[in-house]
């Protein structure tokens, strides 16, 4: 055990393999549990109070985790062992983990991943082997199951949820309550289940996109959701345009295994 005792509450309790970097603060009544794989903690994080780590767990720089959160426990599987290590979880620098937030680290051969700039409000949830990226936002309650993908910049209303291996583009905005059990394209709102009403614009200026390029997404949006054509003439068309905001439509809707949700207007 590696750490900075002249940080640490002498409520905390600390054992394992467990190496904590310069800077890094221990509230009252934390728990860091390396024993079953190591937990690494980068400079300036600080556990505020009565959060529970454990390993296999890395951690980057200046993270923020309030009480009650829990980084790292076993996947919530009920033929897990909860005592097997998995792949762990890996989590970046500057995210926030309000009071009552989880995330699982992974069963499979790759790590459950958190990028940077992150906010997961109160009781939020990350499931386990999911990969998410960088400025994510997800609201009190907000669910991620299992082996979900998300792109940066998404913002997840409160209650919303996401299936087990769903895949979220870039840029998407669940309203509150929304669902997906199918895969939601890069920019679009999630409303309902399944369902998507429209294009984030407001998210696509405040993340600095050019106006012709939101204009573009917009054309593509509505070949997509708006002309009644079948998804393989879809792609054809979009291949045909052959731009990169086309492209990238086309290769996320041919690698979806669940197919797009929806919109407002097709049944």
């Amino acid at each position: 055990m590696a750490v900075p005792t002249e940080t640490i509450h002498p409520s905390a309790s600390i054992e394992g393999d467990v190496t904590l970097a310069e800077g890094v603060v221990v509230g009252p009544n934390c728990v860091f549990d390396g024993t079953i794989g190591p937990i690494r903690v980068g400079r300036g994080c600080r556990f505020v109070a009565n959060s529970y780590v454990t390993g296999p767990l890395r951690m980057g720089e200046d993270n923020t985790v309030w009480p009650g959160a829990s980084l790292g426990a076993p996947p919530q599987d009920v033929g897990w062992n909860p005592l097997e290590p998995g792949a762990g979880i890996e989590i970046g620098d500057r995210n926030v983990f309000r009071e009552g937030s989880s995330a699982h680290r992974a069963k499979t051969d790759a790590p459950t991943r958190i990028g940077d700039d992150n906010y997961l409000m109160s009781c939020s949830h990350i499931g386990h082997d999911s990969q998410v990226g960088n400025r994510i936002q997800l609201a009190n309650g907000a669910l991620l199951a299992g082996h979900v993908t998300m792109g940066d910049r998404v913002i997840m209303g409160g209650g919303a949820g996401v299936h087990q291996f769903c895949r979220v583009g870039e840029g998407v905005f669940f309203r509150g309550l929304a669902g997906a059990s199918m895969d939601v394209p890069p920019w679009c709102v999630a409303i309902e289940i399944n369902r998507v009403a429209g294009l984030n614009l407001v998210g696509m200026r405040r993340s600095g996109m050019l106006a012709e390029e939101i204009q573009r997404r917009r054309a593509v949006f509505r070949l997509i959701y708006r002309k009644g054509l079948s998804m393989p003439s879809v792609i054809k068309q979009l291949r045909d345009d052959g731009d990169v905001v086309a492209t990238e439509y086309a290769d996320f809707i041919e690698a979806s295994s669940r197919g797009i949700c929806l919109g407002q207007d097709r049944k």
